[in-house]
């Protein structure tokens, strides 16, 4: 059962109830009250007449019969009001039975119908001397029965005419109270599609429906969100697959190729040992690229122990190690770093500056120059890598990081990288709670910042 017709029969049902025995009840009342009344008037013109027919009694002499009797009755009729229609007064011998059991001076009252009008008979038992009377007084209660009716007719239709105007209110405020719901309903059911991100626009005054609705809202869009970002790293790990398995058939092929020449040719001297060399050399790539991504996933799932050193030393570090690139690919180098204390692990610094500056050694020509420096702000200090190489793509910067990946893949490999020291970098600059910012440009050089907490005081 839907639920704004369950909501429409129940309110529904409430209403009828409480308007049907309200009704009743309040007409009931009303007409019991104007009946009651009216008995009330009879029995009070009754009593009235018994004691004007006494009255009239001991002043007369003889019995009450002909024109002395319909004198009486003329003269009680004139005293009375005009709830009494009619007085009639009869002997033992004219009197129905069942009154004739009646006590001096008791009376009694009853409805009957006389040409389809509903009369009010009270009749009392009078003695006048020897003789004894019964003197009846009639009431119409034809009109008062039709006002009473009159009354219920108009209930009846009070009650029909509230019945389906409430009915039509209901339904259309049922409508209104659960369209919104029937909206979200929907919604679900096209998110339940593949319509991520589905959302509803509804605007109403009530705080749970609206407060509902924007709940709705939020969690379709973070749906949305979550399913982009869960296909964004599905096609991440498909791509990390691919380049995994290029890396690894690209040293493979030669060691086979290699190892077939050596096993099925008659090779001289020279040739076995080109073969042997290359085999190693390949071999060397698949060791080198097992290490790294050893460490990659070791960056990923290790928590690292920081400490206060001093930056300038690590600078002094790495124009050591950095000598041996600058002479093997003949670019200068230099390296300004303020004397500040920083927090960080200092092997793990020395690694993430040493792969940076290898990137940025590998980008520039011959001749050229990787400058590597501090600015120093109030509570960190940002380090920069920057050189005047070739510089990289805009469209290109945010993959930089992503593993296996090579904007130039041919002089990438020539110069023997797999593509996993700048995701090695992320990791390293991820523990130390924060991340690497690229800018570059084409033909101009490409510039790779992060930035440091300081820590301690560097006169310590």
């Amino acid at each position: 059962m839907k639920l704004s017709f369950k909501f429409f029969c129940i309110a529904y049902i409430i209403v009828l109830l409480s308007m049907g025995f309200g009704g009743i009840f309040l007409i009931k009342n009303v007409t019991d009250t104007v009946w009651d009344s009216r008995v009330e008037q009879v029995n009070s013109a009754a009593n009235y007449a018994a004691d004007s027919f006494m009255a009239f009694a001991d002043i007369s002499y003889g019995g009450i019969t002909g024109s002395r009797k319909n004198d009486i009755i003329r003269q009680i009729k004139n005293t009375l009001n005009s709830a009494v229609s009619d007085v009639q007064i009869y002997s033992t011998k004219t009197v129905e039975n069942e009154y004739t059991k009646l006590q001096d001076g008791e009376g009694i009252s009853r409805f009957v119908n006389e040409d389809s009008a509903i009369i009010m008979k009270s009749v009392c038992r009078l003695s006048a001397g020897t003789d004894v009377y019964y003197l009846a007084v009639l009431s119409d209660f034809t009109e008062t029965q039709k006002h009473c009716q009159t009354f219920w007719n108009g209930y009846s239709l009070v009650i029909f005419s509230i019945s389906v105007i409430s009915g039509l209110a209901l339904f259309v405020l049922a409508k209104k109270v659960t369209r919104p719901l029937n909206q979200l309903a929907k919604a679900t059911d096209q998110i339940a599609l593949g319509k991520w991100g589905e959302t509803v626009n509804i605007k109403s005054s009530d705080y749970e429906i609206s407060d509902l609705s924007q709940s709705f809202n939020k969690m379709s869009r973070a749906i949305q969100e979550k399913i982009s970002e869960l296909k964004e790293e599905t096609q991440k790990r498909d791509i990390f697959v691919a380049d995994f398995t290029h890396e690894l058939k690209t040293p493979m092929t030669a060691i086979m190729g290699y190892a077939q020449m050596l096993n099925s040719y008659v090779l001289d001297e020279q040739e076995r040992k080109e073969a042997a060399e290359s085999i190693y050399n390949e071999a060397k790539r698949l060791e080198s690229l097992s290490r790294q991504l050893l460490d990659l996933y070791v960056m990923q799932n290790e928590m690292v122990e920081m400490e206060i050193i001093r930056l300038f030393n690590v600078g002094g570090q790495l124009k050591a190690t950095l000598k041996f690139l600058s002479e093997k690919y003949n670019v200068a180098f230099t390296v300004n770093f303020d004397d500040e204390m920083v927090c960080a692990n200092s092997v793990m610094l020395l690694s993430l500056l040493y792969n940076l500056a290898d990137n940025a050694f590998k980008a520039v020509s011959e001749g050229g120059c990787v400058k590597i420096y501090s600015k120093s702000q109030t509570d960190v200090v940002h380090i920069f890598v920057e050189d005047n190489g070739r510089g990289i793509a805009k469209e290109n910067i945010k993959m930089l990081t992503e593993p296996f990946y090579r904007e130039d893949k041919s002089r990438s490999r020539k110069l023997g990288g797999a593509g996993l020291g700048l995701s090695l970098c992320k990791e390293i600059a991820a523990l130390h709670g924060t991340e690497l910012c690229f800018e570059s440009e084409r033909g101009k050089g490409t510039v790779v910042s992060f930035t440091l907490k300081k820590g301690g005081n560097s006169n310590e």
